[in-house]
């Protein structure tokens, strides 16, 4: 009885941890949750007002929740990270399930046990656990589509019609979910997940891609008829900077997204471009993912080796139609994923496998040495519970170093400046800022950093866009590095009048003195 407790204390230990981190957490940082301020947030309100969400990178799901959850929460963004820490907890549940599916009996639940422990001791899970961002959301989504579609102590309708309606939920949070559909379609028709007869393969196969769209059906329509086709995105940027990285000096953020849309229109449109290039990248690039995977901070590097080991021990067993569903849908979203530059949280579904997978070696070669007498006496049976322990500790490690800088790393300049404005009574400024923290939380309206050259350049620009304030601070001086005499405000020019300094960190709100040539 006790053992059967024993994933629920580690789920409890898990949310406690969690949550005591997201506390720490009061507003977004300038990595990832950039996202959240310039368009998971604003998007949840348009949502809330019935209006069209403006992010063309993702779909409506992560804001239409947030939207949601923010009618009980004090503001988007506290709604948003106590959404990802809700979905990281039942992420790893469905790890836990997931395994111990895969596995045997009690053994099973031990593999699912261990397997949950290493996932969310993942070196950057716990960071994203806490963050305003999609990610432990579409992670969710993506195991319990998988798991549905393998459980087969359901039946087989409810399993179809349940893992589609998650795929669709999955893809409107993440395009990249469509992952799942191929999975899915491949494990029905190829491996045979049902072993039913072909026929009956092509119909189930039918109806989960009916269920798919008729969960996506709303967010397709409403996209077709705002940006004239169901399955706009622009994700062709993302694809571009890694695919042409001269045209934006090897950069992938908005400083290489925005100049590429005037570019590319299109997939077709990035393409066409090069298809030499595309053709001879393509394997490059899915090699040096690979190495990332295995090598980065995706999960510890123990684990990453363990996880091949197993992957390899699984595929000469050849044990089970779920376990070849998983590793193909693992292979599925490796291979769609190397069409787009490498982040580490772009790959927590992978992660959350190879943790499953390290566990999964672990209990297969104690079983095959204990099977041919090797090691017969009781007491060898704590010999896999420790090589999790040890892959766990060395998790653990890198996990705690991740989450401490992550913490340490908010802007605490941008609330300094809110309540600045908010002494001054300033509305509807429109603010020229790097990252969009400062506009969104401050109430504000945000006006991209123009990539200007030079300081005087930047007073050409400022001639002929409409600007209230402009805010100089750490981001500003790094993607803008020619601007860096702005840092001192007595070598600003005579048309940028200091108004407002932080000391540390360090930011500068400065306002214009020029007159506006052409007003945009």
């Amino acid at each position: 009885m006790t053992k059967r407790f024993l994933p629920f204390l580690l789920l409890l230990a898990a949310l406690a941890a969690y949550s005591t981190a997201a506390r720490r957490h009061p507003f977004g940082t300038y990595a990832t949750e950039t996202d959240f301020y310039h368009f998971y947030g604003p998007d949840a309100a348009r949502i809330a007002a019935g209006e069209f969400p403006e992010n063309p990178y993702q779909g409506p799901g992560y804001p239409a929740l947030v939207a949601l959850t923010a009618k009980f929460s004090s503001d988007a963004f506290t709604a948003g990270k106590w959404i990802s820490v809700a979905c990281a907890v039942l992420a790893l549940l469905l790890v836990y399930m997931l395994f111990a599916r895969l596995g045997d009996g009690r053994i099973g639940r031990w593999t699912g046990l261990g397997a949950a422990a290493l996932a969310g001791l993942a070196p950057q899970f716990p960071q994203f656990a806490i963050s305003a961002s999609t990610d432990a959301l579409f992670l969710m989504l993506a195991l319990a589509a998988i798991l549905l579609l393998i459980e087969d102590r359901l039946p087989v309708r409810t399993r179809i019609i349940g893992a589609a309606a998650v795929t669709g939920l999955a893809y409107t949070t993440r395009y990249n979910g469509v992952f799942l559909v191929v999975a899915a379609l491949t494990a029905v028709l190829a491996i045979d997940l049902l072993g039913v007869s072909f026929r009956a393969r092509c119909k189930w196969a039918l109806l989960f891609a009916g269920v798919f769209l008729l969960t996506a059906s709303p967010w397709l329509w409403a996209n077709y008829t705002h940006r004239g086709s169901p399955l706009y995105n622009a994700n062709y940027l993302n694809m571009a900077t890694e695919f042409y990285p001269e045209l934006v000096d090897g950069r992938w953020n908005q400083d290489a997204t925005r100049p590429l849309e005037n570019v590319f229109d299109s997939f077709a449109d990035v393409i066409a471009y090069d298809p030499k290039r595309m053709l001879l990248h393509y394997p490059r690039n899915l090699y040096e993912s690979a190495k990332r995977s295995l090598t980065c901070d995706l999960v510890s590097p123990w684990v990453a080796w363990a996880a091949l080991a197993g992957i390899l021990i699984a595929l000469y067993e050849r044990r089970s139609r779920a376990m070849m569903t998983v590793l193909v849908s693992a292979l599925l979203y490796f291979l769609l994923m190397g069409l787009n530059h490498w982040e580490t949280r772009y790959y927590f579904f992978l992660g959350a496998i190879y943790s499953g997978m390290a566990v999964y070696a672990a209990v297969r070669l104690f079983e095959f040495a204990r099977a041919r007498g090797y090691i017969n006496h009781r007491a060898w049976a704590l010999l896999p519970a420790a090589f999790v322990a040890l892959l766990a500790w060395k998790s653990f490690v890198m996990a705690r170093s991740d989450l401490g800088e992550f913490l340490d790393s908010h802007p605490w300049e941008v609330p300094a400046a809110c309540e600045y404005l908010r002494s001054r009574g300033v509305s509807n400024a429109r603010v020229v800022a790097r990252k969009p923290h400062l506009a969104y939380m401050c109430g504000q309206k945000w006006v991209f950093f123009p990539e200007t050259k030079s300081v005087e350049e930047l007073g050409e620009w400022l001639k002929t866009h409409e600007v209230d304030y402009v805010s100089f601070g750490v981001r500003e001086v790094k993607s803008r590095p020619e601007l860096r005499p702005l840092r001192d405000p007595n070598k600003a020019p005579e048309w940028l009048r200091p108004e407002w300094r932080n000391e540390n960190p360090p930011l500068i709100l400065y306002r214009p003195n020029m007159i506006q040539t052409t007003r945009h």
